[in-house]
């Protein structure tokens, strides 16, 4: 039997803090069978861990965000806040959690270019390659975090031998995407917003069935712009897929199902 999967979302925001029961029951009754929550900084992943126990559709996923991977050293004039936080210490708490058994992946974690310069990226690389490590070493997948850095991502990620890979929300070319999936047989997760954006109707289209999973990264990135995005919206990016592949919806789902076994283990 297959059900739907959310390999990418952030039940923890505070656009959730009203009706989080309610948007993972919804997710239950349009069936989902997992929801990888995706954790920031500290307080994201302390939130998901409890999640998890509460809740067995919560897959709990822990990582640094690459702006958070360099909380210390934001300019004075950043567009937001970032909360500043022993980097060092979260690591531990991130390895240990690991070597407990208690998380289905890291991240999210990567590189960001669209926010911070280049002069930011040997912070960002350094607790990037340590989260991989441990993803390494505990055999988990790695969620990858890549605005603007695609390329420097995929060369880390090669460098080190990582196998276990799933981009979220991909931004680089199709074609770079298909050629990852192609040469290391990394996954690639397509946001429920792919109704509106090409360039996720085309990985859809080019990437190896095999190398295609579903996220929303809610509640950002809906189907419709405006809206709140939820786990239940990956349904429709299976109709979707479904419909540029030529498959029927049940096949699709059981594609992508088949892919989540692979990487996540169950």
């Amino acid at each position: 039997m297959s059900y739907y999967v959310d390999v990418h979302t952030h039940l923890t925001h505070d656009d959730f803090e009203q009706d989080r029961i309610g948007v993972i029951e919804r997710a239950r009754s349009a069936g989902l069978g997992a929801i990888v929550v995706n954790g920031l900084e500290p307080k994201s992943n302390r939130m998901i861990l409890q999640m998890a126990k509460a809740d067995p559709l919560i897959r709990p996923a822990l990582g640094i965000y690459p702006l958070d991977a360099v909380c210390h050293d934001i300019p004075a004039d950043f567009p937001f806040s970032v909360a500043k936080f022993d980097l060092a210490e979260e690591i531990r708490f991130i390895r240990a959690e690991a070597s407990a058994g208690r998380l289905a992946a890291i991240g999210e974690c990567g590189l960001d270019g669209y926010y911070l310069g280049p002069e930011h990226l040997p912070g960002q690389e350094k607790i990037f390659e340590q989260l991989i490590d441990i993803a390494m070493i505990h055999n988990l997948p790695v969620i990858i975090h890549t605005r603007k850095c695609e390329q420097r991502a995929g060369e880390i990620l090669a460098n080190l031998g990582a196998k276990k890979v799933n981009f979220h929300c991909f931004g680089g070319r199709a074609t770079m995407a298909r050629d990852y999936a192609e040469k290391y047989g990394w996954w690639f997760s397509i946001p429920a917003n792919c109704t509106v954006n090409e360039g996720f109707q085309k990985m859809m289209k080019i990437l190896p069935a095999e190398s295609i999973l579903t996220e929303t990264d809610a509640p950002y990135l809906a189907p419709v712009r405006g809206q709140r995005n939820e786990p239940a919206n990956v349904v429709g990016t299976v109709n979707r897929l479904a419909e540029y592949r030529g498959w029927t919806e049940e096949d699709a789902k059981n594609r992508v199902f088949e892919n989540f076994t692979r990487l996540f283990g169950t």
